[in-house]
Formats: structure tokens, C-alpha cells, sequence
């Protein structure tokens, strides 16, 4: 049986912060589809303006940038911005 990589177990973790924008009458449906992600929470919205203060996390930077482009691909978002980077490597 494979050991389920964590934060705690990993030897590198990645931590992005990004703005997903979206048309606001989708917002509901695109936060659904961005919490399937793993690793993946929602810390803010602005459902007027159809914005969403996303933090999406990897030990993988491959999967992470996979999830990024996945999350472009939800129907009704518009844009997903990088707004933050942080890579922590085990001790």
C-alpha cells in the first residue's frame, strides 16, 4: 500500500495563493468544481464581481501548475491569477 503524501510527510511542499476570476451568476459552480480539488480552499469571495481568494497546495510543483490549468478550464472562469508562491523543502 502506497503512504498518502502530506505536508508533514513530503519532501518538498508548494503553497499558491491565486484569484480565480469568473462570470458571478457561475461563482456557486465554480467554487463546487475548485473544492474537488485536493488541497485546495476557498478564503474569500466577491460575488459581485465574481472573484475568489483561492489557496492550492502540492507536494508536486507539476500537479500544482496542473490544477492551476485545470481550474482556467471550469466553465464560467475567466482568469486565474498567481498572486503568491511559497515552496517548503523538508528538513
Amino acid at each position: 500500500m502506497t503512504e498518502k503524501i502530506t505536508m508533514e510527510n513530503a519532501e518538498e511542499w508548494h503553497v499558491c495563493g491565486v484569484v480565480v476570476q469568473g462570470r458571478p451568476e457561475k461563482l456557486a459552480q465554480i467554487s463546487e468544481k475548485l473544492l474537488e480539488v485536493p488541497h485546495t480552499e476557498i478564503h474569500g469571495s466577491d460575488p459581485v464581481l465574481g472573484k475568489l481568494v483561492v489557496v492550492m497546495q502540492s507536494h508536486n510543483q507539476r500537479m500544482l501548475l496542473e490544477n492551476m490549468e485545470n481550474a482556467r478550464n471550469i466553465d464560467g472562469v475567466i482568469n486565474v491569477s498567481l498572486v503568491y508562491h511559497q515552496q517548503d523543502l523538508a528538513d
